[in-house]
Protein backbone atom coordinates (compact mmCIF):
# COMPACT_ATOMS: atom_id res chain seq x y z
CA UNK A 1 0.00 0.00 0.00
CA UNK A 2 2.70 2.31 0.80
CA UNK A 3 5.00 1.47 -2.53
CA UNK A 4 1.47 2.27 -4.35
CA UNK A 5 0.94 5.52 -2.38
CA UNK A 6 3.99 6.45 -3.65
CA UNK A 7 4.00 5.38 -7.16
CA UNK A 8 0.80 7.93 -7.62
CA UNK A 9 2.38 10.59 -5.70
CA UNK A 10 5.35 10.81 -8.54
CA UNK A 11 3.06 10.25 -11.00
CA UNK A 12 1.26 13.51 -10.58
CA UNK A 13 4.27 15.45 -9.59
CA UNK A 14 6.32 14.08 -12.77
CA UNK A 15 4.68 15.95 -15.60
CA UNK A 16 4.81 19.36 -13.53
CA UNK A 17 8.68 18.74 -12.60
CA UNK A 18 9.52 17.44 -16.27
CA UNK A 19 8.11 20.79 -17.65
CA UNK A 20 8.98 22.80 -14.64
CA UNK A 21 10.60 26.34 -15.83
CA UNK A 22 11.60 29.26 -13.80
CA UNK A 23 10.08 33.17 -14.32
CA UNK A 24 12.98 34.92 -16.37
CA UNK A 25 13.67 38.83 -15.66
CA UNK A 26 16.09 39.15 -18.84
CA UNK A 27 14.35 39.84 -21.62
CA UNK A 28 13.27 41.97 -24.78
CA UNK A 29 10.04 41.88 -26.51
CA UNK A 30 8.01 43.61 -29.20
CA UNK A 31 4.28 43.69 -29.19
CA UNK A 32 1.54 45.24 -31.81
CA UNK A 33 -1.56 46.98 -30.40
CA UNK A 34 -3.60 46.38 -33.61
CA UNK A 35 -6.86 47.89 -31.29
CA UNK A 36 -5.68 51.20 -29.29
CA UNK A 37 -8.36 53.80 -28.11
CA UNK A 38 -8.01 56.96 -26.25
CA UNK A 39 -11.19 58.65 -24.51
CA UNK A 40 -9.99 61.38 -22.48
CA UNK A 41 -11.71 64.74 -22.02
CA UNK A 42 -11.24 66.53 -25.25
CA UNK A 43 -11.17 63.76 -27.51
CA UNK A 44 -11.94 60.22 -28.33
CA UNK A 45 -10.28 58.16 -31.07
CA UNK A 46 -9.07 55.16 -32.25
CA UNK A 47 -5.57 53.83 -33.76
CA UNK A 48 -3.44 51.30 -33.54
CA UNK A 49 1.05 50.92 -32.91
CA UNK A 50 3.59 49.29 -31.75
CA UNK A 51 5.79 48.83 -28.18
CA UNK A 52 8.74 47.39 -27.15
CA UNK A 53 10.36 46.54 -23.62
CA UNK A 54 13.74 45.29 -22.02
CA UNK A 55 14.14 43.94 -18.47
CA UNK A 56 17.46 42.89 -17.07
CA UNK A 57 18.37 41.41 -13.79
CA UNK A 58 20.58 43.26 -11.99
CA UNK A 59 21.26 41.65 -8.09
CA UNK A 60 19.29 38.56 -7.29
CA UNK A 61 15.52 39.52 -6.89
CA UNK A 62 16.07 43.31 -8.47
CA UNK A 63 15.68 44.36 -12.04
CA UNK A 64 15.90 47.74 -14.33
CA UNK A 65 13.57 48.04 -17.07
CA UNK A 66 12.68 49.76 -20.27
CA UNK A 67 9.68 50.29 -22.49
CA UNK A 68 9.01 52.56 -25.86
CA UNK A 69 5.51 52.59 -27.09
CA UNK A 70 4.17 54.34 -30.35
CA UNK A 71 0.56 54.71 -31.35
CA UNK A 72 -1.00 56.20 -33.91
CA UNK A 73 -4.90 57.11 -33.80
CA UNK A 74 -7.63 59.21 -36.49
CA UNK A 75 -7.02 62.41 -36.65
CA UNK A 76 -3.47 62.22 -37.33
CA UNK A 77 -2.84 61.83 -33.47
CA UNK A 78 0.12 60.02 -32.60
CA UNK A 79 1.54 59.26 -28.64
CA UNK A 80 4.73 58.43 -27.41
CA UNK A 81 5.24 56.86 -23.98
CA UNK A 82 8.75 55.91 -22.67
CA UNK A 83 9.35 54.35 -19.25
CA UNK A 84 12.81 53.94 -17.85
CA UNK A 85 12.45 51.82 -14.31
CA UNK A 86 13.34 49.24 -11.29
CA UNK A 87 11.64 47.06 -9.71
CA UNK A 88 11.91 43.69 -7.62
CA UNK A 89 10.13 40.00 -7.80
CA UNK A 90 9.64 38.14 -4.83
CA UNK A 91 8.24 34.21 -4.84
CA UNK A 92 4.50 34.19 -3.15
CA UNK A 93 4.59 30.27 -3.92
CA UNK A 94 5.91 27.93 -6.34
CA UNK A 95 6.74 29.20 -10.20
CA UNK A 96 4.80 32.30 -9.26
CA UNK A 97 6.28 35.64 -8.35
CA UNK A 98 4.71 39.46 -6.90
CA UNK A 99 6.32 42.33 -8.99
CA UNK A 100 7.11 45.87 -7.95
CA UNK A 101 7.98 48.24 -10.32
CA UNK A 102 8.40 52.07 -10.75
CA UNK A 103 9.56 54.49 -13.55
CA UNK A 104 9.98 57.63 -14.92
CA UNK A 105 7.36 57.99 -17.54
CA UNK A 106 7.38 60.50 -20.37
CA UNK A 107 4.23 61.14 -22.47
CA UNK A 108 4.04 63.10 -25.78
CA UNK A 109 0.77 64.10 -27.60
CA UNK A 110 1.32 65.68 -31.51
CA UNK A 111 -1.41 66.29 -33.33
CA UNK A 112 -2.79 68.52 -35.73
CA UNK A 113 -2.09 71.69 -34.31
CA UNK A 114 -1.25 71.04 -30.92
CA UNK A 115 2.02 69.08 -29.46
CA UNK A 116 2.07 68.11 -25.43
CA UNK A 117 4.25 65.99 -23.46
CA UNK A 118 4.86 65.25 -19.66
CA UNK A 119 7.27 63.63 -17.47
CA UNK A 120 6.28 62.20 -14.73
CA UNK A 121 6.14 59.23 -12.62
CA UNK A 122 4.80 55.40 -12.98
CA UNK A 123 3.76 52.27 -10.01
CA UNK A 124 2.46 49.59 -9.93
CA UNK A 125 2.49 45.80 -8.58
CA UNK A 126 1.72 42.58 -10.69
CA UNK A 127 1.62 38.90 -9.50
CA UNK A 128 2.96 36.55 -12.51
CA UNK A 129 3.35 32.74 -13.22
CA UNK A 130 3.07 29.50 -14.60
CA UNK A 131 -0.21 28.37 -14.55
CA UNK A 132 0.29 25.30 -16.81
CA UNK A 133 3.35 23.58 -18.13
CA UNK A 134 5.03 26.55 -20.48
CA UNK A 135 2.12 28.55 -19.97
CA UNK A 136 2.77 31.98 -18.14
CA UNK A 137 0.13 34.45 -16.55
CA UNK A 138 0.82 38.25 -15.36
CA UNK A 139 -1.74 40.47 -14.10
CA UNK A 140 -1.91 43.65 -12.05
CA UNK A 141 -2.63 47.41 -11.53
CA UNK A 142 -0.56 50.36 -12.48
CA UNK A 143 -0.91 54.55 -11.93
CA UNK A 144 0.92 56.95 -14.02
CA UNK A 145 0.96 60.26 -13.00
CA UNK A 146 1.57 62.64 -16.15
CA UNK A 147 -0.45 64.71 -18.37
CA UNK A 148 -0.42 65.99 -21.92
CA UNK A 149 -3.38 67.23 -24.08
CA UNK A 150 -5.79 66.40 -21.89
CA UNK A 151 -4.78 62.81 -21.16
CA UNK A 152 -4.57 63.26 -17.29
CA UNK A 153 -2.98 60.55 -14.28
CA UNK A 154 -4.30 57.36 -14.95
CA UNK A 155 -4.42 53.97 -13.38
CA UNK A 156 -4.56 50.71 -15.58
CA UNK A 157 -5.48 47.16 -15.35
CA UNK A 158 -2.34 45.13 -16.91
CA UNK A 159 -2.81 41.75 -18.24
CA UNK A 160 -0.48 39.56 -19.92
CA UNK A 161 -0.71 35.34 -21.23
CA UNK A 162 2.14 33.72 -23.23
CA UNK A 163 2.99 30.38 -24.11
CA UNK A 164 6.52 29.35 -24.13
CA UNK A 165 8.24 27.74 -27.28
CA UNK A 166 11.31 26.88 -25.82
CA UNK A 167 12.96 28.46 -22.75
CA UNK A 168 13.95 31.63 -24.55
CA UNK A 169 10.90 32.22 -27.04
CA UNK A 170 7.62 32.69 -26.07
CA UNK A 171 4.48 34.90 -27.70
CA UNK A 172 1.02 35.63 -26.63
CA UNK A 173 -1.36 38.48 -25.72
CA UNK A 174 -1.71 41.72 -23.63
CA UNK A 175 -3.94 43.86 -22.76
CA UNK A 176 -3.79 47.80 -20.79
CA UNK A 177 -7.66 49.14 -19.58
CA UNK A 178 -8.64 52.23 -17.66
CA UNK A 179 -9.04 55.44 -16.98
CA UNK A 180 -8.15 57.42 -21.03
CA UNK A 181 -6.18 54.79 -22.84
CA UNK A 182 -7.13 51.29 -23.94
CA UNK A 183 -4.64 48.62 -25.73
CA UNK A 184 -4.83 45.15 -26.45
CA UNK A 185 -2.01 43.26 -28.65
CA UNK A 186 -0.02 40.56 -29.79
CA UNK A 187 3.76 40.38 -28.43
CA UNK A 188 6.78 37.72 -28.63
CA UNK A 189 9.83 37.99 -26.39
CA UNK A 190 13.25 36.52 -26.58
CA UNK A 191 14.51 35.97 -22.82
CA UNK A 192 18.10 34.98 -22.38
Amino acid sequence: MRTLKLIVALALVMPTASFAQSLSYNYVDGAHFPKAEVDGDNVDVDGDGLQLRGSLQVYQNLFVFTEFADLDFDRNIDTTRILVGAGGHWPIVNNWDIIARAAIVHLEVDGPGFDDDDTGVLVGVRARGIVYPKVEVEGGVEHQRVEAAGLENDTFLVGEARYNFTSQLAAGVLFNVGGDTSLYGVHARYSF
